[in-house]
Parts: structure tokens; C-alpha cells; sequence
């Protein structure tokens, strides 16, 4: 019986150090570097991280330690950027904005826009019947999560859960056809949700899930260019960031979906020496007018 007892607390101590170690290895990746490049192209799909501007914690007034997933918004003439903010002070990260200086080509942070007692990333904004909406991933609510702006940019509420019970990832929707279609990813896994109604109604696609594996992860918004939607894809199967890949979307409806690579190679990934050395996994691209796009991406240097 002792050697049960003394086998049992082995186990058990051994769980403990284990899981341990494992939180402790997860609250360090919120020490990773990640900041924002900027720039413009006359084309979509070519863009030179190695030359772009960078944003990143020591421009900003409070003490974080990374900001990444961008997202772009242009509103009343001012070009807005949303992102994830980690601060020194606590774990979960906070979605933060800053606003473009079109004078002096930086971004100026304004505030800690949503503050949640969880972790939120991947601020997604987008505009529907004249409102400003924001699906901010937060997989550790277990929830999806639709915030409507009650004062643009820096008041927000909580307007709907719209998927309870599951631990999505990186929730991307768009609306296409006269309907919202919704991309998250569980477990390497993404799977489509699809509605008519923005705020209740959504079905599980008939074809998820619609990825295995890698690429399986959105990098961004979808983008539409000359009519045609495409998605941007988090490399996976090297390790988180390393990379970013585009595909078109050929087919999406209520009962079929199917995409297409495009090019042969990652859009983007790590390289040289500096701000993008260990990691790159997003993109945001807005068209400012014909022939000339603005892009933000993120990139991990440490």
C-alpha cells in the first residue's frame, strides 16, 4: 500500500510540474516581440516587408510588450488601426487603436478600446446597415463575440454572442451573395457557419469541416478584389507565424465551398535579422484608390 501511496504522489507531482510548466510556457509567449509593419503597393498581392515601416511597443504612451493582428478601418476620412495590445500589467490582451498621421506616415495609439476579464485578439471590424461591428476573437470566453461601436472608436458594447460553447480561433466573416458567412478555426480545423441574419440564425456548413491542418487558420480579412473573394492562411505545419499564404475562393453558398492556392510560395515569412526574424501570420489590405493599396501585417523579431 505505501508503494501505491508513494507511486500515486509521483503521478500526481509529476501532472503538476508538467501543467506547470506548460501555463508558464504559454504566459512567456505573451513576451514575445510582435509588432506592425506598414505600407503602400500598387498591387494587392505584392508587398516587401523588408522595406516597410514598423510600429511597434515603444511608440506607444503605456507599457506593452507586443501588439499584433492588425486590422485597417477607414471612417469619415481618417484611416483607423485595430489591434491586439499586451500590456506588462496583465496576461489577457486588450484590443487597442491608433490612429494614422497621414503628415508624418505613423500611427499615433489612442486607446484600450475593449477590456474583457479574458483574452481578446484578432479584432475584426467591418460595417453592416450603417453600424460599425467588431468580432474580436475570444476563444477563452468559449464564445463568438459581436460588438456593435456605441461611440466610434472608443466605445463599444456587447451586442450579441453569436456561437456559445466553442473555442474558436480567429473568426473571420464576410458577406457575400446577401449572406454572412463565418470562418473559425478549432483544432486546426476550420469550419463554416453561414447566415442571413447578422445577429442570430447561424448553421454549421454542410461541408465543414472545410480544412484540415495547415492553412487551416485565417490571417486576416477576406478580401475582395475585381469581384473575387480571397483568403489569406496561417502556415502551420512549420510552427505558429511562419507564414502567410493566399488562396482564391471559388465557390461559397449555403452548400459548396472551394478555394484555390495561389502562386507557389508564402506571401509572406520570416526573414533577415530584425522585426520579422521569428514569425509573420497576418495581413490587412485596404484599397485607397485605383492602383494604390495600404497593407498592415505583423511580425515577431524575438
Amino acid at each position: 500500500m505505501e508503494i501505491l501511496y508513494t507511486f500515486t504522489f509521483i503521478c500526481i507531482a509529476g501532472l503538476s510540474f508538467y501543467f506547470g510548466k506548460t501555463k508558464l510556457r504559454r504566459f512567456k509567449k505573451k513576451g514575445y516581440y510582435w509588432s506592425i509593419g506598414y505600407q503602400s503597393s500598387s498591387d494587392p498581392f505584392k508587398w516587401d516587408p523588408a522595406k516597410a515601416k514598423i510600429y511597434d511597443r515603444d511608440q506607444l504612451p503605456i507599457e506593452a510588450i507586443t501588439l499584433a493582428d492588425p486590422f485597417l478601418f477607414k471612417h469619415k476620412n481618417t484611416l483607423y488601426l485595430f489591434h491586439e495590445v499586451v500590456l506588462k500589467s496583465v496576461p489577457e490582451a486588450k484590443i487597442g487603436v491608433s490612429v494614422y498621421d497621414t503628415d508624418n506616415s505613423k500611427w499615433i495609439f489612442q486607446a484600450i478600446v475593449l477590456d474583457e476579464p479574458f483574452h481578446l485578439s484578432y479584432p475584426y471590424i467591418f460595417t453592416h446597415d450603417s453600424e460599425i461591428y467588431m468580432i474580436p476573437e475570444s476563444k477563452q470566453a468559449q464564445s463568438v463575440r459581436l460588438y456593435r461601436a456605441t461611440d466610434f472608436p472608443l466605445k463599444w458594447e456587447l451586442e450579441k454572442i453569436i456561437i456559445k460553447d466553442k473555442k474558436y480561433v480567429d473568426p473571420t466573416i464576410c458577406f457575400w451573395q446577401n449572406r454572412f458567412y463565418l470562418f473559425v478555426t478549432r483544432k486546426r480545423r476550420m469550419y463554416l457557419y453561414h447566415s442571413e441574419s447578422l445577429t442570430e440564425g447561424w448553421q454549421l456548413h454542410v461541408k465543414s469541416p472545410i480544412k484540415f491542418w495547415n492553412h487551416g487558420r485565417c490571417a486576416g480579412k477576406i478580401f475582395e478584389h475585381n469581384n473575387i473573394l480571397y483568403r489569406f492562411a496561417q502556415e502551420q505545419a512549420k510552427g505558429y507565424g511562419m507564414g502567410v499564404h493566399c488562396y482564391q475562393i471559388r465557390e461559397l453558398s449555403q452548400t459548396k465551398y472551394k478555394e484555390v492556392y495561389v502562386g507557389s510560395k508564402p506571401i509572406f515569412k520570416p526573414f533577415g535579422d530584425g522585426w520579422a526574424k521569428k514569425g509573420m501570420h497576418h495581413i490587412d489590405i485596404l484599397k485607397i484608390s485605383e492602383n494604390n493599396y495600404f497593407a498592415v501585417f505583423d511580425g515577431r523579431s524575438k
